[in-house]
């Protein structure tokens, strides 16, 4: 177990819960992001809850040691997740996944040391990272993209705010917590192009996305039907006009993918960023470029993106050899009866 000092002042007792209230609490004076905050929250409320259940304080050398086994090894994946399909489910959480726990906790128990005098180790700092797989991700193709579009009746408010959601989403890559935040003022019909507010960036970072003239139209079409008065209103609302949550639509569009029978990619708005992605640099955009447009801090994320495409160079030559194109093309010729066996 820790080790107190006696302390005065504001440092007191460790309990888990309270100093979790207290952790979350000074994040929130800090000036965190909201999407920070619901994480380190989400994290720490699920180890509380690990510990509870097990009769554990907290303070135990291995607390965190036994929290990322039953994480690795027990947790059920996506159980907790609001659009997860039981189907996807399995038994244990990604590397990945783990590893943002453990970074978590390592922070919260480095700020529990400094507030309540700990000074014989964190539990947090005696688990090592785990290795992670090169992460992977899947890829809409063209057919599903033009499925996708064309599912949501547009006809109707909702169904053509879906529609209109989806080619943003086709042509920027934007997040969709992002895309959700987005007001009317920063909609640029005229230039084109949406500002991204630096405080609903993950980066915390403002940026400019371009937009196409189909996509700018249609935008377009959305406010105006909806005749928002206010420019400090959200461009997505629901019927009831109030704001569209990035949730409740992730579980619109899986609805959508259902519909429109895809089943070799995961319907959900981060596929639709890796599309934009690759379809851009296959499109011979640059990956600068592209790494602006996304969001990204450094390079590494975007060469993910190169990479990709290099590994499936031979698949993406397979279907664009002028040759195989040439020879499809007069395989479709009528032709008269075979002269040779």
């Amino acid at each position: 177990m820790f080790k107190t000092r006696k302390t005065t002042g504001r440092q007191r007792a460790f309990n888990l819960g309270e100093s979790i209230n207290v952790y979350l609490e000074d994040k929130r004076l800090a000036k965190r992001s909201e999407r920070t905050i619901r994480t380190y929250n989400q994290t720490l409320r699920h180890f509380e809850k690990f510990c509870a259940d097990r009769n554990l304080t907290g303070t135990e050398s291995d607390c965190v040691k036994e929290y990322v086994k039953f994480l690795s090894f027990e947790k059920t994946k996506w159980d907790d997740h609001p659009t997860s399909q039981r189907s996807e489910q399995g038994v244990g959480v990604s590397s990945r996944s783990v590893n943002n726990v453990i970074r978590n906790l390592r922070i919260f128990y480095n700020w529990a040391q400094k507030e309540y005098g700990i000074f014989d180790g964190s539990p947090a700092e005696r688990v090592e990272y785990q290795k992670e797989a090169e992460q992977t991700f899947e890829v809409f193709t063209d057919e599903d993209v033009t499925k996708l579009l064309s599912t949501p009746n547009k006809r109707t408010y909702t169904g053509f705010r879906d529609y209109v959601m989806m080619l943003i989403l086709v042509d920027t890559g934007v997040r969709i917590g992002e895309l959700t935040h987005t007001k009317i003022a920063d909609i640029d019909l005229v230039y084109r192009q949406i500002n991204l507010r630096a405080e609903i960036t993950k980066a915390k970072r403002s940026r400019t996305l371009p937009l196409s003239k189909t996509t700018a139209d249609a935008i377009s079409e959305l406010i105006e039907y909806v005749n928002v008065q206010d420019e400090d209103d959200y461009v997505f609302l629901t019927q009831f006009g109030e704001r569209y949550y990035g949730d409740t639509f992730s579980k619109m569009l899986k609805k959508y993918g259902k519909k429109a029978g895809i089943k070799d990619a995961r319907v959900s708005p981060h596929t639709f960023r890796h599309y934009f992605a690759v379809k851009f640099l296959l499109n011979g955009g640059d990956p600068f470029a592209l790494m602006k447009i996304l969001g990204h801090t450094d390079m590494a994320m975007t060469r993910r993106y190169v990479n990709y495409l290099n590994s499936n160079v031979k698949e993406m030559h397979d279907k664009a050899s002028p040759v195989t194109a040439l020879m499809d093309k007069g395989n479709n010729r009528k032709r008269g009866p075979k002269m040779f066996k």
